[in-house]
């Protein structure tokens, strides 16, 4: 599976341009991982930044998202420093170790880099499955 990379400079609502980047219908129904997150602002689910990124850091294959989640994280969220999110088809069962930037089985990638960039991958079929 090969996934069509689209890369951005981040601007100041970086819910927008993720919402914008990713068709809903389609990123809603994935699995979502969050594999790495650097944050200023609010955690998930009660959690504290700190307690987010310890989750995260403590999973073998990421703390497991909703796509709802992952947009409300990054729209509370101050500044994004850094963070990986993943989308799969089905749950995701086994420990998972890629190598950085390689992240096998998924059908989306979610990247921001140093509060500045940003980049979604997803799978070239998957995209082309929803084209009228």
């Amino acid at each position: 599976m090969t996934l069509k990379w689209t890369s951005r400079d981040l601007e100041d609502d970086y819910a927008e341009q993720l919402t914008s980047a990713l068709e809903r219908e389609q990123a809603s129904s994935l699995s979502w991982y969050l594999r790495d997150v650097e944050l200023v602002g609010h955690g998930l689910r009660g959690m504290t930044v700190l307690e987010l990124e310890d989750a995260v850091a403590n999973s073998h294959h990421g703390l497991q998202i909703s796509w709802d989640e992952l947009v409300e994280l990054v729209r509370q969220a101050e500044d994004v420093h850094d963070l990986v999110a993943t989308g799969h088809r089905k749950p995701v069962e086994a420990t998972i170790d890629p190598a950085p930037g390689v992240y096998p089985g998924c059908v989306a990638v979610v990247e921001i880099f140093d509060s500045s960039t940003y980049r979604v991958g997803w799978d070239a079929e998957a995209a082309a499955g929803t084209e009228g």
